[in-house]
Formats: C-alpha cells, sequence, structure tokens
C-alpha cells in the first residue's frame, strides 16, 4: 500500500494534506513531530483510512526534541483515539515497547530503524532484532549513495517474506529511489510516499501520485519485469515518463525505474540480476561491455553499449543510439559525401562517428581530452582535430555528443554560434529540449535536430526489445513534450 507521509507543518497543513491526497493514499502516516500543535482527535477525524501516528525523536532523525515521556504520551493518546498503527523506534525502551504490544488489538505496532548518513550496519543483525521484537511490521530506512544499495532492501524484504512478516525497507536519496517504487516486487507491506515535491518527509520520498499513477506501484507484483536506465546522473532522465506509460498502454506488468549508479562492477553484480533490461547512459556506456554475456556487432563495433535486455537468462548489449541519431538527422538531410563533426569521444561520440562513416559520411572527431578523441579516430579510420581548432574546421554536419548544455546548467554552449551558419546541428542532449547550442543555431541560420529526435528513434528501438512490440512514437513525442 502507499502511505502518504503528512508533515504539516501547521494543523490547516496538515488537513489540506490528507484532503488533496485521498484519491491516491492507501493509508496515512501522521508525522506528530513535524506537525506544530497536532490536535489529534481532529486529524484522527479527517480520514476513514488507515492511520500510523509517528513521532519521530530526534535521537533517530526526527522532529520531536522533549522527553521520551513527552512523546510516548502523545502516542498513547493517538492509539486511545484510533490510530491503526504506531511507530516506535527499534530503541525505544523495552518495557515502553512491551506496554504497546500488550494493546495491539487496538492499534498495532511498526518498530523502526533508521540509519543516518554514512554510519555503518549490518542490515542482517538489523532484521534479527527487529523480528525479535516480535513487532506486526519492521520498518527499517538507510540511507543510499549507490544503487546497489537497493539490493540491501530488497534483500531484507526477502528475509521478512521467507520469515511470513509484514516488511517496508527503504534506501533513502536520489540513489535508492527504486526501493520506494518496487516494494511489491520483492514482498513488501507498504511504502511512503510525500504529499507533493515540496512535502517529502526524508530524503529520496516520491510524491503518491508519481507513484500511483506514473510507476503503478501499487499494482506491480512478484511478476512484475523491471527496466530502468543506469547511469550518474539520472535524476534528468525522462525515460520513465516514457518507458512507463507505453508499458502501461501496451498492458505489460512492467516497470522502469532510475538507477543511479557510481560503481558499476557492484551493480551488475547485485542489481543487474534482478532486471530484465536497461538503458545505459553517462559515464557507463562503454565499460558496459566488460558486464554483459554478449553483444551484437555494432555495439562491438561501436565498442558502446546504450541497451542491454535479458535473453535466455543472459545479458545481451547493443547499440541504438547510432541508427537513433543518423535517422534524425537524415530527416533533414543525407550524411553520404558529407563532413561530419561530432565533439565528443565517449559512447554516444563513438556511436554516431560510427554509424555516419557506414553511411558514408567524411567523419571528424574532437573532444577536450586529446588522447580520447586520437584513440577514436585511429581505431575507426576517420579524422581528428584538437578541441580548440575544431570551430574552424571545415563541416557540413554538427555534432555535441557532450553533455555541455545539459540542465541544470542550460546556459553553456559548446561553439560559437558564428561557426554554425548554414549548418545541420544535432545535440544529443534533449532536457531542456531546445538546447543553447540549438538556439545558437537557429539564429544563425542553421537547420536543427533535437535531441528528442535522436532521443525518440532510439528509444522506440529500446522499447520494442524490452517489450517485444512495436513503440507509438506518436505517444512518445507527446510524453516528451508533457515532461519537458
Amino acid at each position: 500500500m502507499i502511505i502518504v507521509s503528512i508533515t504539516g507543518p501547521g494543523m490547516s497543513d496538515a488537513l489540506a494534506q490528507v484532503a488533496g491526497s485521498a484519491s491516491v493514499a492507501d493509508a496515512f502516516e501522521f508525522r506528530l513531530d513535524l506537525i506544530r500543535s497536532p490536535e489529534l482527535a481532529i486529524l484522527m477525524l479527517s480520514t476513514p483510512k488507515p492511520v500510523i501516528a509517528t513521532c519521530r525523536a530526534a535521537w533517530e532523525g526526527g522532529g520531536f526534541r522533549k522527553t521520551e515521556a513527552d512523546r510516548m504520551e502523545i502516542l498513547r493518546a493517538a492509539s486511545l483515539l484510533g490510530a491503526d498503527y504506531v511507530d516506535l523506534e527499534l530503541g525505544t525502551h523495552r518495557q515502553l515497547l512491551a506496554e504497546f504490544l500488550t494493546r495491539r488489538k487496538e492499534t498495532r505496532v511498526i518498530v523502526s530503524h533508521h540509519v543516518e548518513a554514512g554510519k555503518r550496519f549490518d542490515a542482517r543483525r538489523v532484521y534479527k532484532m527487529m523480528r525479535a521484537t516480535d513487532a506486526d511490521v519492521l520498518k527499517f530506512a538507510f540511507h543510499a549513495s549507490d544503487a546497489w544499495q537497493n539490493r540491501i532492501a530488497f534483500d531484507f524484504l526477502a528475509d521478512a517474506k521467507k520469515d511470513g512478516r509484514s516488511a517496508v525497507a527503504i534506501a533513502m536519496g536520489e540513489a535508492g529511489e527504486p526501493s520506494r517504487i518496487l516494494y511489491r516486487v520483492f514482498g513488501g507491506w507498504g511504502t511512503y510516499a510525500a504529499t507533493d515535491e515540496r512535502h517529502a518527509a526524508a530524503p529520496g520520498q516520491i510524491a503518491a501520485r508519481v507513484l500511483k499513477d506514473l510507476y503503478h506501484a501499487d499494482r506491480l507484483s512478484a511478476r512484475t519485469t523491471v527496466f530502468g536506465v543506469v547511469g550518474d546522473p539520472v535524476g534528468h532522465s525522462r525515460g520513465i515518463y516514457v518507458h512507463n506509460p507505453l508499458f502501461h498502454q501496451a498492458g505489460k506488468n512492467a516497470v522502469y525505474c532510475r538507477w543511479k549508479v557510481r560503481d558499476l562492477r557492484r551493480f551488475m553484480s547485485a542489481v543487474a540480476p534482478l532486471l530484465s533490461g536497461f538503458s545505459v547512459t553517462l559515464p557507463h556506456k562503454e565499460r558496459m561491455l566488460r558486464y554483459v554475456g554478449s553483444v551484437d556487432a555494432t555495439a562491438r563495433a561501436i565498442g558502446a553499449v546504450n541497451t542491454v535486455v535479458r535473453r535466455r537468462g543472459q545479458l545481451w548489449g547493443t547499440n541504438t543510439d547510432a541508427p537513433g541519431a543518423l535517422d534524425a538527422i537524415e530527416q533533414v538531410a543525407l550524411v553520404r559525401g558529407k563532413r561530419v563533426l561530432v565533439l565528443g569521444a565517449g559512447g554516444a561520440a563513438r556511436a554516431i562517428a560510427f554509424e555516419a562513416r557506414q553511411r558514408g559520411a567524411h567523419v571528424i572527431v574532437a573532444n577536450r581530452t586529446a588522447s580520447k578523441a586520437k584513440r577514436l579516430a585511429a581505431e575507426f579510420g576517420i579524422g581528428f582535430v584538437p578541441f580548440g581548432e575544431f570551430a574552424g574546421t571545415p563541416f557540413d554536419v554538427f555534432v555535441n555528443a557532450t553533455s555541455v548544455g545539459m540542465w541544470p546548467h542550460v546556459h553553456r554552449t559548446p561553439v560559437p554560434a558564428r561557426a554554425l551558419a548554414g549548418k545541420i546541428v544535432l545535440d544529443v542532449v534533449y532536457h531542456p529540449p531546445l538546447t543553447r547550442l540549438l538556439r545558437d543555431a537557429v539564429e544563425a541560420g542553421a537547420r536543427i535536430v533535437p535531441g528528442t529526435d535522436m532521443y525518440v528513434n532510439q528509444g522506440a528501438r529500446q522499447f520494442r526489445l524490452y517489450a517485444g512490440i512495436p513503440a507509438d512514437v506518436r505517444m512518445m513525442k507527446k510524453l516528451l513534450r508533457e515532461h519537458q
């Protein structure tokens, strides 16, 4: 179930949050440590849905700074007024915990443990300690700095499911976002959600409407196939707004999440075995070759993978960037015989340079790190120009295959506007959809190819690999416009 955390800070705010979330909440958590002077009777009467009373102590990251006696008195009052659950920290005095456990016919008990950022912990030991309390629900939350740590939450839920216990396990922060979405996939009792993007009760908490309407988190199951985008950063990625609606429209029991991965080796060991496929973005496209069981000839030749799918139990990689980019350019003009200048030497640059050469273009590559560009040029048999000289090099088509101009650094551009007059310009950056480079190009009289065109082309190919059916391209374009 989706549990919406009500945080106030005032009573009027809290009541408005309850009313505004009534259609998406399966239950409410009243954060009595965050609501100023909470009027318990009014709060309990504000909803017919199950209520969790939480008064999180400051010593466990909450906002309550009075005595333990004061805190317990508030929770006793909430129980008497009809709270369905009270949340007690694992560190609560045993006598107080026992008091609530003896009354759980009226109010059930959630035992929770929150690990502060940077503190080491043994999740299996925490689970055993929480299980020993015999609480109705075990809730474990910790901070994640890398997506592989979601596996800790998934394993906690698996242990609880095996023991027939109800549990919540949350990896807090941006890197832990999948743990909040996939709770039902791994047998979780519920997930905690925010009323909206401005009122998160914990780092990384997702708005309830997003969990319900975009991810359909409350309808996922152990049979759900899990996909996503792997990279760092991934917060700008619009794939979640495209693939999830496409899956839903097609009636597929599938979900697409953002995986913020720094340590690719640990992610591929801990989390990739749980996935049916994923998109690969910066900075992992080239390194991904080491971790997939096999790749197609194009990805092998390019030396970069942007799409991974599971085939007969093995991960297989391909590259949809290459045809996606060149198909977008060739909607404006064929590249055969043209001089194509590619800025960058990473996975996207490699894909575009390779495909442009395959289609008969004269390709030149430039990069801030000259050694990478030189290696790429030698490997593909294409031209090289030093970074400081590329703007003065004759070209017909300019491709920005770097992250320059990507949100939030939207004021940046990799090339002076005067160099773009009369050219064709592709920017692989698609957020924002009209980058500074493309705006400058239009003013200079160039013909532009937005990164969204490339994104739709390569994303449609990815979706076909994920779902086994063609993507609705018109729908993809509409979704990208809605989520610019």
